[in-house]
């Protein structure tokens, strides 16, 4: 069978060549003593700033003395274009370097192709499907897997002509850079979402009342198993945003006895998440289940106006004193209730809520767009690549 990937580019058709990971590149190992640390100075890389495919500046910050910086880069600085892959905690990351003035800590490896191998190629290689399986056979260790770098340099890299490595990088760069573009796209309309929300929350006149006027607390519960064989709201979701649905899944138990029978329009919450705001409505017309361990409720107010509320700045001011328990907190309905609300008339709940539902459908659109292009990725890396 010839060594060739499932997909490329049609103007290549020769074998894919293979070869040992020293023998093609040049490379620096950071092991070693830990550098010391400064307020500021020169930005030091850590593998924790090493993610899938780019350095984060922001995730930490920490710095070495630019009087030290020579000493401590003395086995080699490093330059744009260079590939950076953690060995430790995390293992595996991978990266480019995009800026000269930055020293690079342990844990971090840093590899420059030789004239074989395009660096960028060199990036795309390491976070392969085929490459990252092959790293996962050789790490060790417990709760931290790592890497040794003898194992690694002694690692095997699949490899094309030298054209067919920049056309492929080219391509993937630009897909890279649409991923880019179309988060922060999303985040952009998000956070103009957010302060639009908080804008209309309090540019209209409102009435100062507690939760307990407007909630009803939900106690249909399931008898008699009779809903055994139906979707069931996993006790993993966290924040729900609106116009999203439960995390649903099909459950086969015979002890759901008391577990909440869920409808259109019913609020769920998991009490001890509710400090990361758990709070969902069910969105569609499917009868589900919910564990007994849920505080639930509905409301004769506008439901999405209620749920975009339960997401805003006022509510979350207003839990801080109410919740109960030490390493968890917790709230429960009783004293979800007394948390106060300033509550506009139900014509002005509908006018909010259907011009935050415009902005909630757009950022829908839009992920599934960043959706589609992560899938177009995916693909590529699994199946241009050997």
């Amino acid at each position: 069978m010839m060594n060739v990937p499932k997909l490329r580019f049609k103007e290549f058709t020769d074998e894919w060549q293979h070869d040992k990971i020293c023998n093609v590149t040049t490379y620096v190992d950071y092991r070693g003593k830990t550098p010391n640390k400064t307020e500021t100075g020169i930005f030091l890389v850590t593998a924790k700033n090493v993610k899938k495919g780019y350095i984060d500046y922001d995730c930490s910050k920490e710095y070495v003395a630019e009087i030290e910086y020579e000493e401590i880069m003395h086995r080699g600085k490093p330059k744009v274009g260079d590939v950076l892959i953690t060995t430790e905690a995390p293992c595996g990351n991978v990266a480019q370097i995009d800026k000269e003035n930055i020293a690079l800590a342990q844990r971090v490896i840093k590899y420059r192709g030789n004239a074989l191998i395009d660096n960028t190629f060199l990036k795309y290689e390491f976070l392969s499907n085929y490459f990252q399986n092959e790293l996962k056979k050789v790490t060790s260790g417990g709760t931290v897997s790592g890497v040794k770098g003898s194992i690694l340099h002694n690692m095997e890299i699949h490899y094309c002509s030298k054209e067919e490595q920049l056309m492929l990088s080219s391509f993937l760069t630009l897909l890279d850079k649409k991923i880019e573009l179309q988060t922060k796209k999303i985040e952009d309309l998000k956070l103009y979402k957010l302060s639009l929300r908080e804008k209309m929350f309090n540019m209209f006149e409102t009435e100062e009342k507690t939760l307990s006027k407007i909630l009803v607390k939900w106690n249909k519960k399931n008898k008699d198993n009779e809903y055994s064989y139906v979707e069931s709201v996993s006790n993993k979701f966290g924040f729900i945003a609106q116009n999203e649905q439960f995390d649903d899944r099909n459950i086969a138990s015979s002890n759901t006895n008391n577990y909440y029978v869920i409808e259109k329009g019913v609020f769920a919450y998991n009490p001890s998440r509710l400090n990361v705001g758990s709070l969902a409505l069910k969105k569609d017309n499917k009868i589900s289940l919910v564990s007994p361990l849920y505080e639930c409720f509905t409301t004769n107010q506008n439901k999405d106006f209620l749920l975009e509320w339960f997401q805003s700045k006022e509510f979350k001011k207003g839990t801080f004193s109410k919740f109960e328990g030490g390493v968890r907190n917790t709230l429960n309905f009783t004293n979800l209730s007394t948390i106060k609300i300033s509550l506009p008339n139900i014509e002005t709940q509908n006018r909010i809520s259907n011009i935050l539902n415009k902005y909630n459908k757009l950022i829908e659109l839009e992920n599934k767009k960043l959706y589609l292009l992560q899938e177009l990725k995916k693909g590529v890396m699994q199946n241009m690549f050997v």
